[in-house]
């Protein structure tokens, strides 16, 4: 699904300061006026009600269709792999 504007496709480029996946030093980023992050809604909720953080570009978030567990088919799963997989399976939708 691509990005929409008045029914054109396009593409925004970034030259970003900070390249990382750590969702907590991306909060503490905009906390601190670091510019934008982007995140699951849920961690950066309770920073919009307060006011901390306000939310941009809503309009052009695709829908978010939840994560993917790829794994092998094993009789013999190892036991991290199958308690991971039972817990994602129990909290699935």
């Amino acid at each position: 699904m691509g990005i929409f504007e008045d029914g054109h496709p396009f593409e925004v480029a970034v030259n970003p300061q900070v390249t990382t996946n750590d969702l907590r030093l991306m909060l503490r980023l905009a906390l601190a006026d670091g510019g934008i992050t982007f995140g699951p809604w849920e961690c950066f909720d309770e920073h919009f009600h307060s006011g901390a953080l306000m939310p941009l570009l809503e309009t052009y978030l695709p829908p978010f269709a939840g994560f993917s567990l790829y794994f092998p088919q094993r009789k013999h799963m190892a036991p991290k792999l199958r308690a991971l997989v039972d817990h994602v399976r129990q909290w699935r939708h």
